[in-house]
């Protein structure tokens, strides 16, 4: 349908489905923490419904773009916050686990959506192979609409921040502000780590595909494979790399396994035949699984206030829009340029090694409060 779009104007649909996903979330985060987790979870369900179901019948890039990046971006953004906010609520001491685990929907999403798409759509076409997976999105959510339920009462802050229409725009950010604790020095660097890590993290997902026809797959159908090879490696990746960090402490697990995943994208550099490609895939899907899995778990750490934890999420999500809608058509443009990918390599390789920078600081300043003796001795 897109055939005579650059690589760069296509991405910018993922991107900005993937910046109304993170981005809204500074108001979903209030909303959730007052107490409409509910009235989020059937707007998501409706809004990713209609986005497949429109997009099935989309002929031009702007309406694909309004279908999946606008429509089906807020849909998820209704969802993304309650799912990541409850979680962490019911767990102390293996909260890592219990989200690693909640996290798996996502890879094992990511895995069987592309694989129906690649096997439906010879057979009944793109519109309704389209719709088959809208029914299927609209299934699962109707079952997450049935069985969850919040675990606190909602925040005073947080209600007054959405419901107080009394109070002026200043009053009212001032709660804000106070709601998500944004002076504070761990959290301002947690925010900057996951905001290299949306810049980074998407490349792989967006030109493997592309990438290995051109280096050791052309004319073999195991490139279109390769994404659902990536996402299905995250799910052992991302259980496994939360027991360790149940052990050896979520940040640390956090920062090492980033700083991995920018390794396996410089590693890519050198992939030019089939081993390679999947061994990348692999590589990259396990470490990069545990990127996504284990930052709402720092972010939890690092939160005295569980009640407050929406709204936080809600204030890195922002960061993280911008990251995710800046990276794609940023690589996208050098490849545009360079008409090579190394560029696009190294921009997302260096993007991660810089999460995995800003996440050793953000230790090492936890470590230091904790050594330092209380005030009065």
């Amino acid at each position: 349908m897109l055939r005579d779009s650059s690589p760069s104007a296509i991405s910018w649909i993922g991107s900005v489905q993937s910046f109304c996903l993170m981005s809204v979330g500074v108001v979903m985060g209030p909303l959730y923490d007052a107490g409409y987790m509910r009235s989020l979870l059937v707007s998501g369900t409706l809004l990713i419904t209609l986005g497949f179901m429109t997009t099935s019948i989309c002929t031009t890039f702007w309406q694909v773009l309004l279908a999946q990046g606008v429509c089906i971006g807020l849909g998820t953004s209704c969802l993304y916050i309650p799912m990541i906010a409850l979680v962490p609520l019911y767990f102390t001491t293996r909260r890592a686990r219990a989200m690693a685990i909640a996290t798996v929907g996502s890879s094992l999403g990511a895995t069987l959506y592309p694989l129906m798409f690649q096997s439906l759509q010879p057979r009944i076409g793109f519109g309704w192979t389209t719709r088959a997976l809208g029914c299927v999105s609209c299934a699962m959510c109707c079952f997450a609409l049935a069985v969850l339920r919040p675990r606190y009462k909602p925040a005073t802050a947080s209600a007054h921040v959405v419901n107080d229409s009394d109070k002026g725009v200043v009053v009212r950010l001032r709660a804000f502000v106070r709601g998500a604790a944004l002076g504070e020095t761990n959290y301002l660097i947690y925010c900057v780590a996951v905001f290299f890590s949306n810049v980074g993290y998407f490349e792989p997902i967006f030109y493997i595909e592309g990438y290995a026809l051109e280096h050791g797959l052309r004319g073999n159908n195991l490139a279109h494979y390769l994404l659902a090879i990536l996402n299905a490696s995250s799910i052992p990746g991302r259980i496994s790399l939360s027991f360790i960090a149940d052990r050896a402490g979520a940040l640390t697990t956090y920062t090492v396994v980033s700083a991995l995943s920018g390794a396996s994208m410089f590693y890519w550099i050198s992939v030019s035949n089939a081993a390679g490609n999947i061994a990348f895939a692999v590589l990259y899907g396990i470490f990069s699984g545990g990127v996504v899995s284990l930052a709402p778990v720092v972010l939890a750490q690092i939160t005295s206030d569980l009640s407050r934890l929406g709204t936080r999420l809600g204030v890195v999500s922002i960061l993280k829009g911008i990251g995710s809608l800046g990276g794609p058509p940023i690589a996208g443009a050098i490849l545009d340029a360079t008409g090579k990918y190394l560029g696009v390599q190294l921009f997302g390789g260096f993007a991660l090694m810089f999460t995995a920078a800003f996440s050793l600081a953000l230790w090492v300043v936890i470590e230091r409060r904790a050594a330092r003796p209380p005030r009065g001795l």
